[in-house]
Protein backbone atom coordinates (compact mmCIF):
# COMPACT_ATOMS: atom_id res chain seq x y z
CA UNK A 1 0.00 0.00 0.00
CA UNK A 2 1.22 3.50 -0.86
CA UNK A 3 2.23 5.93 1.91
CA UNK A 4 -0.51 8.41 2.85
CA UNK A 5 1.44 11.29 1.30
CA UNK A 6 1.00 9.70 -2.12
CA UNK A 7 -2.77 10.22 -1.89
CA UNK A 8 -4.83 13.24 -2.89
CA UNK A 9 -8.05 11.79 -1.41
CA UNK A 10 -8.27 10.43 2.13
CA UNK A 11 -11.22 8.18 1.21
CA UNK A 12 -9.05 6.33 -1.32
CA UNK A 13 -6.35 5.92 1.34
CA UNK A 14 -8.86 4.40 3.78
CA UNK A 15 -10.29 2.18 1.02
CA UNK A 16 -6.84 0.81 0.18
CA UNK A 17 -6.07 0.28 3.89
CA UNK A 18 -9.26 -1.75 4.22
CA UNK A 19 -8.81 -3.76 1.00
CA UNK A 20 -5.23 -4.70 1.89
CA UNK A 21 -6.45 -6.31 5.11
CA UNK A 22 -9.76 -7.68 3.85
CA UNK A 23 -8.10 -10.86 2.52
CA UNK A 24 -7.14 -11.73 6.08
CA UNK A 25 -10.72 -11.46 7.31
CA UNK A 26 -10.64 -7.78 8.26
CA UNK A 27 -14.17 -6.31 8.27
CA UNK A 28 -15.73 -2.87 8.34
CA UNK A 29 -17.13 -3.78 11.76
CA UNK A 30 -13.60 -4.34 13.05
CA UNK A 31 -12.30 -1.22 11.29
CA UNK A 32 -15.03 0.95 12.83
CA UNK A 33 -14.45 -0.57 16.25
CA UNK A 34 -10.73 0.20 16.01
CA UNK A 35 -11.62 3.84 15.36
CA UNK A 36 -14.07 3.97 18.27
CA UNK A 37 -17.34 3.95 16.31
CA UNK A 38 -20.38 1.97 17.46
CA UNK A 39 -21.82 1.79 13.94
CA UNK A 40 -20.26 -1.17 12.08
CA UNK A 41 -20.71 0.52 8.69
CA UNK A 42 -19.73 4.11 9.47
CA UNK A 43 -16.29 3.92 7.86
CA UNK A 44 -17.80 2.15 4.86
CA UNK A 45 -20.05 5.20 4.42
CA UNK A 46 -17.05 7.52 4.80
CA UNK A 47 -15.11 5.64 2.11
CA UNK A 48 -18.13 5.78 -0.22
CA UNK A 49 -18.44 9.55 0.32
CA UNK A 50 -21.77 9.24 2.13
CA UNK A 51 -20.41 10.44 5.47
CA UNK A 52 -17.65 12.78 6.63
CA UNK A 53 -15.10 12.72 9.42
CA UNK A 54 -15.27 15.26 12.22
CA UNK A 55 -12.00 16.63 13.68
CA UNK A 56 -12.34 14.10 16.52
CA UNK A 57 -13.15 11.35 14.03
CA UNK A 58 -10.11 12.26 11.98
CA UNK A 59 -7.88 11.68 15.01
CA UNK A 60 -9.59 8.37 15.79
CA UNK A 61 -9.23 7.06 12.26
CA UNK A 62 -5.63 8.24 11.98
CA UNK A 63 -4.81 6.37 15.19
CA UNK A 64 -6.60 3.26 13.90
CA UNK A 65 -4.50 3.15 10.72
CA UNK A 66 -1.30 3.92 12.61
CA UNK A 67 -0.44 7.40 11.40
CA UNK A 68 1.98 9.56 13.34
CA UNK A 69 4.29 12.55 12.88
CA UNK A 70 4.31 14.12 9.43
CA UNK A 71 1.94 11.42 8.07
CA UNK A 72 -0.63 12.35 10.71
CA UNK A 73 -0.23 16.05 9.94
CA UNK A 74 -0.70 15.34 6.22
CA UNK A 75 -3.79 13.19 6.86
CA UNK A 76 -5.43 15.93 8.95
CA UNK A 77 -4.97 18.51 6.19
CA UNK A 78 -6.02 16.03 3.49
CA UNK A 79 -9.31 15.30 5.26
CA UNK A 80 -9.98 19.02 5.68
CA UNK A 81 -9.22 19.69 2.00
CA UNK A 82 -11.37 16.85 0.67
CA UNK A 83 -14.33 17.86 2.82
CA UNK A 84 -13.96 21.61 2.25
CA UNK A 85 -16.63 23.27 0.11
CA UNK A 86 -14.94 26.68 -0.19
CA UNK A 87 -12.71 26.86 -3.26
CA UNK A 88 -10.22 29.35 -1.85
CA UNK A 89 -9.81 27.46 1.42
CA UNK A 90 -9.37 24.24 -0.55
CA UNK A 91 -6.50 25.79 -2.52
CA UNK A 92 -4.83 27.04 0.67
CA UNK A 93 -5.09 23.58 2.21
CA UNK A 94 -3.56 22.06 -0.91
CA UNK A 95 -0.61 24.44 -0.60
CA UNK A 96 -0.14 23.23 2.96
CA UNK A 97 -0.23 19.61 1.74
CA UNK A 98 2.48 20.39 -0.80
CA UNK A 99 4.65 21.99 1.87
CA UNK A 100 4.35 18.93 4.12
CA UNK A 101 5.06 16.54 1.24
CA UNK A 102 7.99 18.61 -0.04
CA UNK A 103 9.56 18.72 3.43
CA UNK A 104 9.41 14.92 3.41
CA UNK A 105 10.65 14.62 -0.20
CA UNK A 106 7.35 13.22 -1.48
CA UNK A 107 5.57 14.21 -4.70
CA UNK A 108 1.79 14.40 -4.42
CA UNK A 109 -0.28 12.72 -7.12
CA UNK A 110 -1.79 15.48 -9.27
CA UNK A 111 0.80 18.19 -8.60
CA UNK A 112 1.78 18.50 -12.25
CA UNK A 113 -1.83 18.83 -13.36
CA UNK A 114 -2.48 21.49 -10.73
CA UNK A 115 0.52 23.55 -11.83
CA UNK A 116 -0.48 23.21 -15.49
CA UNK A 117 -4.01 24.53 -14.96
CA UNK A 118 -3.03 27.22 -12.46
CA UNK A 119 -2.39 29.86 -15.16
CA UNK A 120 -3.91 30.48 -18.61
CA UNK A 121 -0.38 31.21 -19.87
CA UNK A 122 0.84 27.61 -19.51
CA UNK A 123 -1.35 25.91 -22.16
CA UNK A 124 -0.81 28.88 -24.48
CA UNK A 125 2.97 28.52 -24.29
CA UNK A 126 2.76 24.78 -24.89
CA UNK A 127 1.34 25.60 -28.32
CA UNK A 128 3.38 28.73 -29.03
CA UNK A 129 6.94 28.01 -27.86
CA UNK A 130 7.82 25.41 -30.52
CA UNK A 131 7.11 28.14 -33.10
CA UNK A 132 9.25 30.74 -31.31
CA UNK A 133 12.82 29.38 -31.23
CA UNK A 134 15.22 31.53 -29.24
CA UNK A 135 12.58 33.98 -28.02
CA UNK A 136 13.20 35.56 -24.63
CA UNK A 137 10.51 35.86 -21.95
CA UNK A 138 10.14 39.57 -22.77
CA UNK A 139 9.72 38.83 -26.48
CA UNK A 140 7.15 36.15 -25.72
CA UNK A 141 5.20 38.58 -23.52
CA UNK A 142 4.92 41.02 -26.42
CA UNK A 143 3.38 38.35 -28.66
CA UNK A 144 0.64 37.32 -26.22
CA UNK A 145 -2.71 39.04 -26.73
CA UNK A 146 -3.27 39.58 -23.03
CA UNK A 147 -0.87 41.12 -20.56
CA UNK A 148 1.67 38.87 -18.85
CA UNK A 149 5.03 39.42 -17.20
CA UNK A 150 8.39 37.78 -18.07
CA UNK A 151 8.32 36.22 -14.58
CA UNK A 152 4.96 34.55 -15.22
CA UNK A 153 6.23 33.27 -18.57
CA UNK A 154 9.40 31.81 -17.07
CA UNK A 155 7.33 30.06 -14.38
CA UNK A 156 4.96 28.61 -17.01
CA UNK A 157 7.89 27.34 -19.10
CA UNK A 158 9.34 25.58 -16.05
CA UNK A 159 5.96 23.97 -15.32
CA UNK A 160 5.81 22.64 -18.88
CA UNK A 161 9.33 21.23 -18.67
CA UNK A 162 8.76 19.66 -15.23
CA UNK A 163 5.50 18.08 -16.41
CA UNK A 164 7.18 16.69 -19.52
CA UNK A 165 4.79 18.55 -21.81
CA UNK A 166 7.66 20.36 -23.51
CA UNK A 167 11.23 19.24 -24.05
CA UNK A 168 14.24 21.34 -24.91
CA UNK A 169 16.51 20.00 -27.66
CA UNK A 170 20.27 20.36 -27.86
CA UNK A 171 19.73 23.30 -30.20
CA UNK A 172 17.73 25.06 -27.47
CA UNK A 173 14.41 24.75 -29.33
CA UNK A 174 11.26 23.64 -27.53
CA UNK A 175 9.32 20.66 -28.86
CA UNK A 176 5.99 19.21 -27.75
CA UNK A 177 6.08 15.70 -26.32
CA UNK A 178 3.45 12.99 -26.57
CA UNK A 179 2.83 13.29 -22.84
CA UNK A 180 -0.74 14.36 -22.03
CA UNK A 181 -2.21 16.11 -19.02
CA UNK A 182 -5.39 14.40 -17.84
CA UNK A 183 -7.49 15.28 -14.82
CA UNK A 184 -9.01 11.81 -14.61
CA UNK A 185 -10.71 11.39 -11.24
CA UNK A 186 -8.13 13.41 -9.29
CA UNK A 187 -9.62 15.99 -6.98
CA UNK A 188 -6.61 18.32 -7.07
CA UNK A 189 -6.76 19.20 -10.79
CA UNK A 190 -10.55 19.57 -10.67
CA UNK A 191 -10.47 22.82 -8.72
CA UNK A 192 -7.47 23.99 -10.73
CA UNK A 193 -9.43 23.36 -13.95
CA UNK A 194 -12.31 25.45 -12.59
CA UNK A 195 -9.79 28.25 -11.99
CA UNK A 196 -8.61 27.89 -15.58
CA UNK A 197 -12.19 28.19 -16.86
CA UNK A 198 -12.66 31.35 -14.81
CA UNK A 199 -9.47 32.86 -16.24
CA UNK A 200 -10.37 31.95 -19.80
CA UNK A 201 -13.93 33.24 -19.31
CA UNK A 202 -12.56 36.59 -18.18
CA UNK A 203 -10.22 36.73 -21.19
CA UNK A 204 -13.21 36.05 -23.46
CA UNK A 205 -15.01 39.07 -21.96
CA UNK A 206 -11.88 41.21 -22.38
CA UNK A 207 -11.59 40.05 -26.00
CA UNK A 208 -14.90 41.75 -26.81
CA UNK A 209 -13.09 45.09 -26.58
CA UNK A 210 -9.46 44.19 -27.25
CA UNK A 211 -9.71 41.84 -30.24
CA UNK A 212 -11.10 43.00 -33.62
CA UNK A 213 -14.37 41.26 -34.63
CA UNK A 214 -12.76 39.77 -37.76
CA UNK A 215 -10.28 37.90 -35.54
CA UNK A 216 -12.80 36.39 -33.13
CA UNK A 217 -16.22 34.75 -32.99
CA UNK A 218 -18.18 35.34 -29.81
CA UNK A 219 -21.86 34.47 -29.99
CA UNK A 220 -24.54 32.76 -27.95
CA UNK A 221 -28.05 31.34 -27.78
CA UNK A 222 -30.68 31.45 -25.06
CA UNK A 223 -32.79 28.31 -25.39
CA UNK A 224 -35.70 26.56 -23.78
CA UNK A 225 -34.51 22.97 -23.30
CA UNK A 226 -36.34 19.78 -22.32
CA UNK A 227 -34.64 17.77 -19.56
CA UNK A 228 -34.51 14.65 -21.76
CA UNK A 229 -32.59 16.58 -24.43
CA UNK A 230 -29.64 17.43 -22.16
CA UNK A 231 -27.63 14.20 -22.67
CA UNK A 232 -27.91 14.50 -26.45
CA UNK A 233 -26.94 18.18 -26.41
CA UNK A 234 -23.87 17.42 -24.29
CA UNK A 235 -22.88 14.63 -26.69
CA UNK A 236 -23.23 17.03 -29.63
CA UNK A 237 -20.98 19.57 -27.88
CA UNK A 238 -18.40 16.85 -27.25
CA UNK A 239 -18.54 15.78 -30.90
CA UNK A 240 -18.15 19.40 -31.99
CA UNK A 241 -14.99 19.71 -29.88
CA UNK A 242 -13.60 16.59 -31.52
CA UNK A 243 -14.32 17.97 -34.99
CA UNK A 244 -12.58 21.26 -34.19
CA UNK A 245 -9.56 19.36 -32.87
CA UNK A 246 -9.49 17.20 -36.00
CA UNK A 247 -9.54 20.23 -38.32
CA UNK A 248 -6.71 21.90 -36.39
CA UNK A 249 -4.49 18.82 -36.47
CA UNK A 250 -4.87 18.35 -40.25
CA UNK A 251 -1.78 20.54 -40.64
CA UNK A 252 1.27 20.85 -38.36
CA UNK A 253 1.40 24.58 -39.09
CA UNK A 254 0.57 27.05 -36.31
CA UNK A 255 0.12 30.74 -37.09
CA UNK A 256 -1.55 31.83 -33.86
CA UNK A 257 -2.77 30.23 -30.64
CA UNK A 258 -6.54 30.49 -30.08
CA UNK A 259 -8.82 29.58 -27.19
CA UNK A 260 -12.34 28.26 -27.76
CA UNK A 261 -14.77 28.35 -24.82
CA UNK A 262 -17.97 26.33 -25.11
CA UNK A 263 -20.40 27.36 -22.40
CA UNK A 264 -23.75 25.70 -21.84
CA UNK A 265 -25.42 26.29 -18.48
CA UNK A 266 -28.90 26.80 -16.97
CA UNK A 267 -30.30 30.30 -16.48
CA UNK A 268 -33.40 29.17 -14.54
CA UNK A 269 -34.53 26.44 -12.20
CA UNK A 270 -36.79 23.62 -13.39
CA UNK A 271 -39.84 25.27 -14.96
CA UNK A 272 -41.64 21.92 -15.13
CA UNK A 273 -41.75 21.57 -11.33
CA UNK A 274 -45.13 21.88 -9.61
CA UNK A 275 -44.27 25.37 -8.26
CA UNK A 276 -47.25 27.74 -8.41
CA UNK A 277 -46.11 30.89 -10.22
CA UNK A 278 -49.45 32.64 -9.67
CA UNK A 279 -48.90 36.01 -7.97
CA UNK A 280 -51.67 37.55 -5.90
CA UNK A 281 -51.71 41.32 -5.80
CA UNK A 282 -54.61 43.30 -4.29
CA UNK A 283 -56.94 40.33 -4.58
CA UNK A 284 -56.25 39.88 -8.30
CA UNK A 285 -54.59 36.84 -9.91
Amino acid sequence: MKPVMRYSNFREFLRDFYLERKASGFSFREFSKMAGYSSPVFLKLVIEGKANLSPVGTERVANAVGLAGADLEYFRVLVSMNQCSDEQNKKELFKTLREIAKANKVKILGEEQYDYYESWITPVLREALPKMPGASASEIAKVLTFKSSPGEIKKAIQVLLDAGLLAKGKDGKFVQTDHKISTGDLEIPSFAVRDMHRQMGKLAVDALDSVPPEERDISGLTLGVAEESLPRLKREIEEFRRKISSIVTETPKTSRVYRMNIQFFPLTGNLSSPTDFTIQNGGEK
